[in-house]
């Protein structure tokens, strides 16, 4: 499991690098090409805009690394769904609040409160489809066995 756990997060590493540019990009394009990829503070402390967008690369890359990693939690069987979803969703928080803060992704607490109700609420739609998709299945499961102790009745 920790082989399988490793190559999800180097994936989710990755893909966090990637996606975290990506919208900042979007978010540019979106302001009409004012400003820049990366937060002035960033480019402050780094003291360059290459230097700021390899942190923000990096720090977005753990935010994948994290949500990835977390994966795994789902191939814990002694869990039940609530309880891996809280902790998955926990571990997200915990390394995306920090990373939004250094980043300067937010403008005030008001904005990163407001992403983060939108990101507990997208959570729990996924979590309400999870539940269904898994109601249905041991359902399917529960009728396969009906039909294997009719054949071994037989």
């Amino acid at each position: 499991m920790l082989k399988k756990t490793l190559k999800r997060a180097g994936i989710g590493f990755l893909l966090g690098c990637v996606i975290g540019n990506f919208i900042a990009f979007i978010c540019v394009l979106i302001s009409g090409g004012e400003g820049s990829i990366v937060s002035q503070k960033i480019i402050d402390i780094c003291g360059g805009e290459a230097e700021a967008l390899l942190l923000q690369s990096f720090l977005s890359g753990l935010i994948g690394f994290a949500g990835c990693a977390g994966m795994s939690f789902y191939e814990i069987e002694e869990w039940g769904l609530l309880r891996i979803m809280a902790t998955h969703l926990a571990v997200i928080f915990a390394v995306f609040l920090p990373v939004s803060y250094i980043l300067d992704w937010f403008g005030s607490v008001g904005d990163l409160l407001i992403m983060s109700l939108i990101m507990l609420v997208w959570y729990f739609i996924i979590y309400l489809i999870m539940c269904a998709i898994y109601r249905r299945r041991v359902k399917e499961l529960n009728v396969l066995q009906k039909e294997l102790e009719k054949r071994k009745n037989a």
